[in-house]
C-alpha cells in the first residue's frame, strides 16, 4: 500500500503540472492509478476527481481574470454537462476487463494525437457570432461525451476544435475550454458518485 502511494503521488503531481501547462496530464495519472490494481472504473473515477480539483482552480483564475467568454459559455456548459453524463454512463455499462482493454489501446493513441496536433492552434477562419456559438456548443457536447467516457487530452482536443473549427481567438478559446472542462469533470464525477451510491445501497 505504501509503495503504491510512493509511486502514484509523484506521478499525479507531475500530471497536474502538465495539465496546467499544456494539457494531457491524464495520460500519466490514469496509468498511475492502474498500478493500484483497483477496478478500472474506479481508476477513471479517481482520475476524474483529481482532474476536477485541478480544473476548479484554473477555471476560477480564468474567470477572475476575465478570460471566459460567458456569452458563448452559457450555451456550451449545458451541452458539455449532458455529453459528459452520457459518456460516463456509457463507460459504466462496459465490463471492467473490456473497458481496461479499450483504455490500453486509447491511451497511446491519445498521446500521439496530443503531441502531433498542437501546431494548429491558430484560427483558420472566422464566422458570425451565431455560427461560432453553434460550433462551440456542438464541440462541447462531443468532447463532453469523450471526457465522461475517458478524459485525458480533453482540454487540448477542445482547444483545437474551438480555434481550428470555430475560429475563436486563442485567449478566448482557452478560457472557454477551462469552463467546459470544469463542467465535464463535474458531470462525470457526479455520475460516478451517484452510481456508486446506488450500488452500495443495493448490497
Amino acid at each position: 500500500m505504501l509503495r503504491d502511494y510512493l509511486i502514484i503521488c509523484p506521478l499525479v503531481f507531475i500530471a497536474g503540472f502538465i495539465d496546467a501547462v499544456a494539457g494531457g496530464g491524464g495520460l500519466i495519472s490514469l496509468p498511475a492509478y492502474f498500478i493500484t490494481g483497483i477496478p478500472v472504473h474506479s481508476c477513471v473515477a479517481t482520475n476524474k476527481m483529481s482532474a476536477f480539483m485541478g480544473t476548479s482552480v484554473t477555471t476560477v483564475k480564468y474567470a477572475r481574470d476575465g478570460f471566459i467568454p460567458w456569452k458563448t459559455a452559457v450555451f456550451c456548459i449545458p451541452c458539455a454537462f449532458l455529453g459528459s453524463a452520457i459518456g460516463a454512463n456509457a463507460a459504466l455499462m462496459i465490463p471492467d476487463r473490456i473497458f481496461k482493454a479499450v483504455l490500453v489501446i486509447i491511451i497511446p493513441f491519445t498521446g500521439v494525437l496530443i503531441l502531433t496536433k498542437k501546431d494548429i492552434l491558430n484560427p483558420k477562419r472566422s464566422f458570425s457570432e451565431r455560427i461560432t456559438i453553434l460550433i462551440c456548443a456542438a464541440s462541447s457536447l462531443i468532447i463532453g461525451v469523450y471526457d465522461g467516457f475517458y478524459g485525458p487530452g480533453t482540454g487540448t482536443f477542445l482547444l483545437l476544435l474551438l480555434t481550428g473549427m470555430a475560429g475563436m481567438e486563442l485567449t478566448r478559446a482557452n478560457g472557454l475550454t477551462k469552463a467546459v472542462n470544469f463542467t465535464t469533470n463535474l458531470s462525470a464525477l457526479a455520475v460516478f458518485l451517484i452510481r456508486d451510491q446506488v450500488r452500495s445501497r443495493s448490497f
